[in-house]
């Protein structure tokens, strides 16, 4: 037997395989295009979201969706979205892990209650939501979380924030180690720079600047929305069917850049 038909053999059959999606923190930002990105594939979505912005986001995404408005990191919450999902698609075939929050501020005095809500919601509810999901998942089904090229690099003022993503990258190796053997992928994405509320919000409150921005990344231009999205994407297709336990960098060669040819 040849290479490809084990490969084919391994894979479900992608007629067998579930279609149910549940994405948190979908009411915005890189949630939303994310679920848009999924439906547009034909995808039954689930929107997770604090706001209730997500049920009209749902609904705007036409029949076959969903919305659950409650916090991404409530077991029983998460139950309901992944119960939601596995109605609407014949199965939950993805979680993806997208809420969380950011703020900056010197580590000397930075509240420690800021601290502890970063990681709860970052960290915290990531590992609470797969775990939860992980009891509705069947072989081939997979988990997508949102790291940050934070997890990688140092970003003075954002301690909080670059531990949480950094115990994304973590997380994800762990669970795609553990999980493997049941055919579960974990897999994330590590978003560089990208045309968010929450990139114009930090330019915006001067922690950091549109040139610094461009100063490190080799392609010269702020990332966008659906070019995260279609990562997560991949990670979650049967195009990554041996693909598990990567955090795959998303930033405009940030991360493996080093100094330019002009230095």
């Amino acid at each position: 037997m040849s290479v490809l038909s084990d490969a084919e053999s391994a894979a479900p059959a992608a007629a067998e395989r579930p279609r149910g999606v549940v994405v948190t923190g979908a009411a915005r930002g890189l949630g939303k295009a994310i679920a848009e990105r999924f439906a547009a594939a034909g995808q039954a979505v689930v929107a997770l979201d604090v706001s209730d912005d997500a049920a009209s986001f749902a609904s705007g995404l036409g029949a076959g969706h969903d919305a659950v408005v409650g916090d991404a990191g409530d077991p029983e919450t998460i139950a309901r979205a992944c119960e939601r999902a596995a109605e609407l698609g014949g199965g939950l075939a993805t979680y993806v892990v997208n809420a969380g929050v950011h703020s900056t501020g010197p580590s000397t005095d930075y509240p420690l209650e800021e601290w502890d809500r970063l990681l709860e919601v970052n960290l915290r509810a990531a590992f609470v939501g797969a775990r939860v999901a992980r009891g509705y998942f069947t072989d081939g089904s997979s988990v997508v979380m949102l790291s940050s090229i934070c997890a990688s690099q140092g970003f003075a003022g954002r301690a909080a924030y670059c531990a949480s993503k950094a115990g994304i990258d973590g997380l994800v190796r762990s669970l795609a180690t553990e999980w493997g053997p049941d055919g579960i992928r974990v897999n994330a994405v590590a978003p560089g720079t990208i045309r968010t509320e929450m990139q114009r919000t930090a330019v915006a409150s001067g922690a950091a600047s549109n040139e610094q921005y461009l100063g490190r990344i080799p392609l010269k231009r702020v990332g966008e929305p659906h070019e995260i999205a279609d990562a997560v994407f991949y990670l979650a297709s049967l195009q990554a069917s041996y693909v598990s336990g990567v955090v795959l960098p998303v930033d405009g060669g940030w991360a493996g850049g080093g100094l330019p040819a002009s230095a």
